[in-house]
């Protein structure tokens, strides 16, 4: 079984996993693309689509689009109609968990912290304030598609919140950072709530009370169970698709974190590579020498506010700021909501 979970030497650390490609075959095909069409756009011999533990290279989805849109124009929604026609399964699984989970909430957050799953350059996350919580999604081939894959995950986000978790209550609203694929009513239509377009930032918003919807489905033993396989097969695909220095240096700013020291010069020495050198290794997973630092502060602070009543002025000091109002500016920067509420927010 190990060997079937192999990453072509041009994915590694870009790359999905085959669902995705898979799902968008069977839309292509729907709608006209022959499969020689097909294999000739993405570049890709379907019979690589018959191991379903595969990890593709991202631009192929793309590809495959852009390919479509040539034969039925560009007004059409085709992420819409994708979403619409798209099987659960094109989510590589995590609808096992999600269904599972204690709340909306819970089933929203399993989905973020198994992103990777889905894509390992895929940026989600799950941003909460007083009222209402935002499912907001980057990825950096966003720019090259025009945000048509996002497009597709949100609407199918959107979709299995109201048909697998049973959720009647419309989203608040829809962000979305590209014009409109065809006529606005489309995207009204479908996701039954305001859609605004050219946004900064692509978000499914819903209300806190949705948020605090309890699942009918929800089991505590299965979702534990299928939390432990996920982490397993997680750690699986890491392994393969991260080179030996970007695990050196993700260390060594483990390292550096756990005493405060979130200090360039700290992660560079403790890694024992070059600053430029650093920088390639980070360039290649999709990131920056400065977002994993930034990033694993960021987990820190939020472990120290969940998980201890220390003071905020405390939890500054051991994220090493030089006072409590840079840290409460930095983390309303990260998470969209201050320290206070973040704290609040983790302890309902």
């Amino acid at each position: 079984m190990e060997k079937n979970r192999t990453i072509p030497a041009n994915a590694v650390g870009r790359s999905h996993h085959i669902s995705i490609t898979s799902t968008t075959v069977s839309f292509a095909r729907s709608r006209g693309m022959t499969l020689a069409e097909i294999e000739a756009a993405a570049r890709l011999d379907a019979r690589s689509l018959g191991d379903p533990d595969a990890r593709l290279s991202d631009d192929i989805p793309h590809r495959i689009f852009a390919a479509l849109m040539e034969r039925v124009g560009p007004s059409v929604p085709l992420g819409i109609e994708a979403a619409r026609a798209a099987p659960f399964t094109a989510l590589a699984g995590l609808l096992h968990g999600m269904q599972y989970a204690a709340t909306v909430r819970d089933a929203l957050t399993f989905m973020t912290r198994n992103r990777s799953f889905l894509a390992d350059r895929l940026d989600l996350k799950l941003v909460e304030t007083d009222d209402e919580g935002s499912m907001e999604a980057f990825h950096p081939n966003d720019a090259i598609d025009n945000g048509l894959m996002a497009e597709i995950g949100a609407a199918l986000t959107a979709r299995l919140v109201r048909e697998i978790l049973g959720v009647r209550t419309p989203p608040e609203r829809v962000e979305l950072a590209f014009e409109a694929r065809g006529p606005a009513s489309a995207y009204v239509g479908f996701f039954r709530c305001p859609v605004r377009f050219n946004c900064p930032k692509f978000a499914l918003t819903y209300s806190k009370s949705v948020l605090d919807l309890p699942l009918q489905s929800s089991d505590p033993m299965l979702f534990d169970f299928v939390e432990r396989h996920f982490a397993l097969t997680l750690r699986q695909i890491e392994a393969k698709s991260l080179s030996p220095e970007f695990v050196m240096l993700r260390e060594a700013i483990s390292e550096a974190a756990s005493t405060g020291d979130f200090r360039l010069s700290t992660v560079i020495g403790r890694s024992q590579l070059s600053v430029r050198t650093a920088q390639r290794v980070a360039a290649r997973q999709g990131t920056t020498l400065q977002g994993m630092i930034t990033g694993a502060r960021r987990s820190a602070a939020e472990a120290l506010l969940r998980e201890s009543a220390a003071p905020i002025e405390t939890v500054a000091t051991l994220l090493g700021f030089s006072d409590d109002r840079a840290f409460r500016r930095a983390f309303k920067r990260w998470t969209g909501v201050s320290p206070s509420a973040f704290r609040r927010s983790a302890q309902e």
